[in-house]
């Protein structure tokens, strides 16, 4: 029978072995991964990360343009969920440099 691949049917010893095709999973792997949040509007690592209520992260900065940009109809830009900037949890963890300055001088009203 002719296979289908290496991706098609990965056996234990194959998913463990830490190649291109497994850095994607995160679950069990300590050494080497790095462990930043993607934004999932610029794609970057997020920079003052907040995560939605619908589950989605992005950076600060991306999102705040976001919604600043779309007044009339503010929607998570992954999903279309209802979203808002007082609903976005900031997260911290290493490297953060802390959301809550950045809310603070971006969401003055005005």
């Amino acid at each position: 029978m002719a296979s289908k691949g290496p991706s098609a049917s990965a056996s234990p010893e194959n998913s463990s072995a830490g190649g291109p095709s497994g850095s994607s999973n995160g679950a069990g792997e300590s050494g080497g991964q790095d462990s930043t949040f993607e934004c999932n509007i610029c794609l970057d690592t997020a920079k003052d990360a907040v995560i939605s209520l619908c589950g989605h992260l992005f950076c600060w900065p991306c999102l705040h343009q976001w919604l600043e940009t779309r007044p009339n109809r503010q929607v998570c830009p992954v999903c279309k969920a209802g979203i808002s900037r007082d609903k976005v949890i900031p997260l911290y963890g290493r490297g953060s440099t802390g959301p809550l300055s950045y809310f603070a001088i971006h969401t003055a009203p005005g």
